[in-house]
């Protein structure tokens, strides 16, 4: 009977998701560009803003009238868009407090920004 190679016990063996996941993350930032790990890095943090901003407000009366978020990583600032002016003005008054939640639930941002959405724009 013929011994199945390594390679081939490895190819066929189960592992858990997070396993899988952790050791493909480390290969392909173990060959990148400190140019790309950085790219890497902001692009999980904007996952990480953008979580957190969901857990706090997705489904609050403030967060339906939200069209967007834009994450600035230079300056760990939080840009959301809403559609309309009261809104906006809502937004601002409670950014502190969306903030602090934020914050609570994993991810610190050092500001909040809260813009109203160009006329015209649809979600």
């Amino acid at each position: 009977m013929e011994r199945k190679s390594d390679k081939s016990e490895r190819a066929r063996a189960t592992v858990g998701l997070g396993e899988f996941l952790s050791a493909e993350r480390s290969r392909i930032f173990d060959g990148a560009s400190e140019d790309r790990r950085e790219q890497y890095r902001q692009a999980e943090r904007r996952g990480e803003v953008f979580r957190a901003w969901n857990t706090v407000c997705a489904n609050t009366r403030e967060g339906k009238h939200v069209t967007g978020l834009h994450f600035v990583p230079e300056r760990n600032e939080l840009i959301v868009y809403t559609d309309g002016a009261s809104w906006t003005q809502e937004l601002t008054m409670l950014r502190e407090i969306i903030r602090a939640r934020m914050e609570r639930v994993g991810a610190s941002v050092d500001n909040i920004v809260v813009k109203t959405t160009r006329p015209g724009f649809h979600k």
